[in-house]
């Protein structure tokens, strides 16, 4: 009870303190700096009544006699009529912004300043600094989704077998003269009324002669790799042994460095702190070389990655997207990469693609170059597509020792109402 008292005692003296302070300290203060206060407060309603000069006639009657006033000779009562004076004026706008926020707050919902916007661009940006794959695609504008880009470029989109045969002059006319892509595309696109369509010849021998040339080096070894296939192969034996985190920092590091000035490149190939540690990656995991499946596809380069890739997906998900970089600056091996696990090969890929199959087949490494079961393929595709004037299916020739049998009948459609069980149930 005692401290109780004490306490309320304490309140209350300081409570005088402040009515004394308040009542005199104040006052004393305010005659003492007269001048200064009532210039600051004058200074105020100037600045509320400058707005209306430029209209009314009053305000600027208003705003002379305010700045000829003198305020050391102001009284604080003289200096709040001003101020009221001066708050008519300025009470409109505040209302009209007042009425602005209401009807903000009415028709905005609670979360909307919460919401966050992005667009396309700025959506990928900021999911690029999560994820470090995306960082070569990060700033690229319209240039990757542009109809100019793709057919041109370092990331032009993927040659159709039509698209790869006319590049390489691989379809010819009934003379031999070789069909130009404008004979035969249309805006990138088959059109049937243009010269090719149906009367194309393909040039076999040519075309496994390109398809040798996209098969591209034999397996020399590691130190006989680009730097960007090193990297590849360093990462994918770190992720076929189960170090995935070193994989991913390894493609991480390559992505963030991706530059296309002037031409594609990723810098940080160049550095060798990277370098000696993905040799130090690649060293510890070379054991897995050993492997049958890596060992039965070591006569190509582009083979052989298809297996490395093959073997890491063994023990998870690895996703093309992990090394996007790898297509403006490898497209041979990215597509060869990008049609594994697939059913159907790229046009860009087809060489790797068959050599691959013919060594799986054969259960052995093959040290010839197999590509015209490619070759093959690709004219099986024209002639799919009505390109060849000799449309001559190899895929439509039926074996000798196979047997066939007529279609089987399908099953009638089904009808409760003449369903003996049912019947029987509710009868």
């Amino acid at each position: 009870m005692k401290n109780q008292h004490e306490d309320s005692g304490n309140t209350f003296f300081l409570l005088v303190c402040l009515m004394v302070a308040v009542l005199l300290v104040l006052p004393a203060w305010y005659a003492a700096r007269a001048g200064s206060i009532n210039s600051s407060l004058l200074d105020l309603a100037k600045a509320q009544l400058s707005a209306f000069t430029v209209f009314s006639e009053e305000a600027v009657e208003a705003l002379e006699r305010i700045t000829r006033a003198d305020p050391a000779s102001l009284t604080w009562d003289q200096v709040m009529n001003v101020l009221r004076y001066s708050g008519k004026w300025i009470r409109w706008p505040y209302v009209l912004v007042l009425t602005a926020l209401g009807a903000m707050t009415i028709f905005m919902g609670r979360t909307a300043g919460l919401v966050r916007r992005l667009n396309m661009d700025s959506l990928l940006k900021h999911n690029a600094e999560s994820f470090a794959c995306l960082r070569p695609i990060v700033g690229r504008g319209k240039h990757l989704l542009s109809p100019e880009s793709y057919d041109v470029g370092p990331w032009r989109i993927a040659r159709s077998p039509v698209q790869f045969a006319l590049e390489h002059g691989l379809l010819l006319d009934t003379e031999g003269t070789i069909f130009t892509p404008e004979q035969a595309l249309r805006r990138g696109l088959a059109h049937a009324d243009l010269p090719a369509w149906g009367h194309a010849y393909l040039d076999e021998e040519k075309a496994g002669a390109v398809l040798l040339t996209q098969l591209g080096n034999r397996l020399r070894g590691f130190g006989a790799l680009s730097c960007e296939r090193k990297v590849l192969a360093a990462s994918f034996l770190a992720y076929a042994v189960g170090d995935k985190k070193g994989c991913l920092s390894l493609l991480d590091a390559v992505s963030a460095s991706y530059t296309e000035n002037p031409a594609p490149a990723c810098l940080v190939l160049e550095q060798p702190a990277f370098t000696q540690n993905m040799v130090r990656v690649w060293n510890a995991n070379k054991r897995l070389l050993a492997n049958p499946l890596i060992k039965r596809h070591a006569a190509f380069e582009l083979p052989w990655f298809m297996a490395l890739l093959t073997l890491a997906r063994r023990k998870g998900v690895l996703a093309s997207s992990q090394f996007l970089w790898l297509r403006p600056c490898d497209r041979r091996l990215w597509y060869a990469l990008s049609q594994c696990g697939g059913r159907v090969a790229w046009a860009e890929g087809f060489a790797a693609w068959a050599h691959y199959a013919a060594e799986e087949k054969a259960g052995r490494t093959l040290r010839e170059m197999r590509t015209a079961h490619a070759v093959k393929r690709l004219r099986d595709t024209l002639a799919a597509q009505g390109w060849l004037a000799d449309r001559v299916l190899h895929s439509a020739q039926v074996e000798g020792d196979v047997v066939t049998a007529a279609a089987e009948e399908p099953d009638p459609p089904y009808d409760a109402n003449i369903d003996p069980n049912l019947y029987q149930e509710q009868f």
